[in-house]
């Protein structure tokens, strides 16, 4: 037998410490909460495509067809180890997820997630800009839909016009 007033006076006490507790919330780098102005609707990357994936494959989701050409704020992981192809510049990638690349011996093999964006910066930013950044990054700029060839020989679907980059990790090497 359950001892009902033993079971509510543990309740309690969980409760009471509970709310004494400062609440910390986690949050992964797309849904990270910042200020942003009117000017940038905050995209994630769960908006990218619909899920499940049916059997036709990838399907762009309603929200990020709806932004196509509207000015988005999105934060993710610097891609690391993109090589360019030739003599072009290494394109900057940010995914969801940490990713490392090894384009070694099979470059066109890597474990990239299917929801990745492509930034170019515009309006003198660089890729130097981010290199400082070993981690989370926010960006904010056009959001720019269709296949396109990239400078690594991939071909992007979502691109971002990036005009403001911002470190939100970095580690120190």
């Amino acid at each position: 037998m359950i001892d009902i007033r033993g079971a509510s006076r543990s309740l309690l006490v969980f409760a009471a410490l509970a709310a004494s507790l400062p609440s910390v919330k986690a949050t992964p780098p797309d849904a990270a909460a910042t200020a942003v102005g009117a000017s940038a609707t905050p995209l994630s990357f769960a908006d990218f495509y619909q899920r499940p994936v049916g059997p036709r494959g990838l399907t762009p989701g309603a929200r990020l067809l709806a932004l196509a050409g509207e000015r988005v704020e999105l934060a993710g992981y610097l891609v690391q180890g993109v090589v360019p192809s030739g003599d072009a510049p290494s394109p900057i990638i940010i995914a969801p997820i940490p990713v490392v690349l090894s384009d070694e011996d099979e470059s066109l093999a890597d474990d990239l997630p299917a929801s990745v964006a492509y930034l170019h910066p515009v309006n003198g930013l660089s890729a130097a800009s981010l290199d400082k950044c070993h981690g989370a990054v926010r960006v904010r700029g056009t959001l720019e839909l269709g296949r396109v060839p990239e400078a690594d020989g991939r071909q992007s679907y979502v691109r971002v016009r990036a005009d403001a980059m911002q470190c939100i990790t970095s580690a120190a090497r």
